[in-house]
């Protein structure tokens, strides 16, 4: 879609908005169009809300009962097969074929047709995908409402018309409303991007549904080129449901929805083992490359935190989210399994590294201290301490 060709698309915009009472305004902060309903003052004099890092939602009315991610899911799941959306079964995290190493976004249900000259799935689809985007690894801790790994709850449709898919963006108006997201508390925010999936670049008109201050999701409509070198109209639409549930809750942090209650850990540990976790109940395993190296990174990081963890606690704590929306996955002990090792595989190097002991095998650190011990004739005492100095 080219710049040009988005003004039919933008003057569209503009009079679906309108038609449902939402006035045009332009942020006087990145100059970019925004639509609102509001009439707090902020909004009136031109903050579009998606910049700055605003938290008003907090303050905003809340439900009366918390509600879970696998509740909001499945609400969402309904009020879109009732409009004939199919429900899609999840795609493996590690089982796409495109450009990315991992599922980023539940858009890649059509990396098929995109990269492989596969024929369109049909209809409207609705998946509530987990997905793991590790640019977001470094902004854990400076930021809050951002996770490694969430589920991407979307819809999605190929050779969609543009008026369709505003028709089906006003279905997520309703949903969202039917939450009991007031839309006088958003922002829509217009603006296009530039794009390549490894095919050639396109542009995309983006509508991105802001909250109080938090950003939601988005609805983009792209014209894709194809590997076969015919072009797709994609209607994607997709949002994070950790975010749509810490807007409903509101409560303090985004973080105390993710974390387990019973521990007292950074969020950013937290971070890792849920999505380590991810990764291992999916069948990714250790490697050098690919999947397996982001696995990798997260159990080098786990190995370097400074605090005691109760791995099985923790990691069953994250196998009990995930399960609600991974399916055939791993039984839960070959999952502790992998992780342990790796983390431990870590560690078990940095002891070697900083006390020239022996190499270390592929073993946990209890495996590596009992051949130390028992096989090598090291001293029990002074190991345990040399273990307790790597481990703080």
């Amino acid at each position: 879609m080219s710049k040009e060709s988005n003004v039919g698309p933008m003057a569209a915009v503009d009079v679906f908005m309108i038609e449902r009472r939402w006035s045009r305004n332009v942020c006087i902060r990145c100059g970019k169009t925004y639509y609102s309903k509001s009439f707090d003052e902020a909004v009136s004099i031109g903050e579009c809300g998606r910049c700055g890092n605003s938290r008003a939602f907090l303050q905003m009315s809340k439900r009366k009962r918390p509600v879970l991610p696998v509740q909001v899911h499945n609400r969402l799941a309904k009020h879109f097969a009732d409009a004939g959306f199919k429900t899609m079964p999840v795609m493996n995290i590690a089982d796409t074929r495109g450009t990315t190493d991992l599922i980023i976004a539940g858009v890649q249900i059509f990396d098929g047709l995109i990269h492989r000259g596969e024929k369109a799935l049909e209809g409207g689809m609705f998946v509530g995908q987990p997905s793991v985007r590790m640019q977001f690894q470094d902004a854990v801790v400076s930021e809050d409402g951002v996770s490694t790994s969430f589920i991407n709850v979307c819809t999605e449709k190929a050779h969609e018309t543009f008026e369709g898919h505003l028709s089906t963006l006003d279905r997520w108006f309703g949903a969202l409303s039917s939450l009991g997201l007031n839309m006088r508390d958003f922002t829509i925010v217009m603006r296009t991007s530039e794009n390549d999936w490894g095919t050639g670049p396109f542009d995309a008109l983006e509508l991105f549904c802001v909250y109080g201050g938090l950003e939601l999701g988005d609805a983009a409509y792209m014209q894709v080129p194809t590997r076969s070198g015919t072009i797709v109209n994609v209607s994607d639409i997709g949002f994070g449901l950790e975010r749509i549930v810490w807007a409903l809750n509101k409560t303090p942090l985004y973080y105390d929805l993710l974390m387990p209650g019973v521990v007292t850990i950074p969020r950013e540990v937290c971070d890792a083992y849920r999505t380590i976790t991810l990764l291992a109940l999916s069948g990714v395993r250790p490697g050098n490359k690919g999947p397996g190296l982001q696995f990798r990174r997260f159990a080098k990081a786990l190995s370097e935190q400074h605090c005691e963890v109760d791995l099985r606690a923790v990691v069953g704590y994250y196998l009990h989210y995930w399960s609600d929306f991974v399916r055939d996955a791993l039984k839960s002990e070959s999952v502790y399994q992998v992780i342990s090792l790796e983390i431990d595989r870590f560690f078990n190097l940095k002891m070697c590294a900083a006390h020239d002991l022996s190499p270390p095998l592929e073993e946990t650190t209890e495996e590596y201290f009992q051949r130390l011990v028992y096989t090598l004739g090291m001293d029990a005492q002074e190991l345990r301490q040399l273990i307790q100095t790597c481990r703080h």
